[in-house]
């Protein structure tokens, strides 16, 4: 077999362990199953993989990377809008393996070694907002210590992932619209840290021409010049 097809697989392979995991647990998710699933035999599956276990650890892995693909700049310029964008992708990447996600919860007793699974993409995206969150605080010189930081972002990442596990159940306990939530996560959480949503980074100014705000701005110069020479006009 080639490169490629070995690739191709292997992909195959991870993609239908995590489907099958979800359907039916560690317990019901057999090699055999995953390789029909995957449209190829098992002993291909073992010639990729040693173990189920070891399979199913890997596709934990690959979902970890899909998260990371989706990381905070390291320099932040517009806060609200950043951290808006990254609160929204990963309540969508979250969304699409809920239930996996529901599956591991309720089998880590049973098999702790899933335990590991479980943590693979909290990890890659707590490590990428406490980076974010340190640079903002550096930027704007918030009086908050390193554990301060990282409670606040614990916060707003149980926030996201309450949301991904519990709107279904009780929407009306999350932000409405679900397209709007990124952004209404993003301003709670910039406001607990103690910066206003619409603050840019410090040593960056918003000219008048740009975003609503300046629009607004220019519009209402504009009405007073233009009311100014009309008074001038009749006087």
């Amino acid at each position: 077999m080639t490169a490629s097809g070995t690739t191709i697989n292997r992909q195959r392979l991870l993609e239908a362990a995590m489907r099958v995991f979800a359907e039916s647990g560690f317990r019901g998710a057999t090699t055999r199953k995953i390789a029909e699933t995957a449209g190829v035999n098992e002993v291909t599956l073992f010639r990729q993989f040693k173990s189920k276990s070891a399979l199913i650890n890997e596709a934990a892995e690959m979902y970890a990377r899909q998260r990371s693909e989706h990381d905070l700049p390291i320099h932040p310029v517009s806060p609200q809008e950043e951290l808006a964008e990254w609160c929204a992708t990963h309540l969508r990447l979250m969304r699409e393996r809920r239930d996996v996600i529901r599956k591991c919860m309720a089998e880590v007793v049973e098999h702790p070694q899933m335990a590991e699974c479980m943590r693979k993409g909290p990890d890659v995206v707590h490590e990428q907002l406490r980076r974010y969150a340190t640079a903002l605080g550096r930027k704007h010189r918030l009086k908050l210590s390193a554990d301060e930081m990282n409670v606040a972002c614990m916060m707003l990442q149980g926030s996201l992932f309450a949301d991904v596990m519990g709107r279904d159940v009780m929407p009306e306990l999350f932000p409405r619209p679900l397209r709007e939530a990124g952004a209404q996560y993003a301003r709670a959480f910039l406001r607990l840290l103690g910066i206003e949503p619409g603050a840019m980074a410090p040593g960056r100014r918003e000219t008048s021409g740009t975003g609503n705000g300046g629009h607004a701005a220019a519009r209402a110069r504009n009405g007073k010049d233009h009311n100014r020479s009309r008074t001038a006009r009749r006087t």
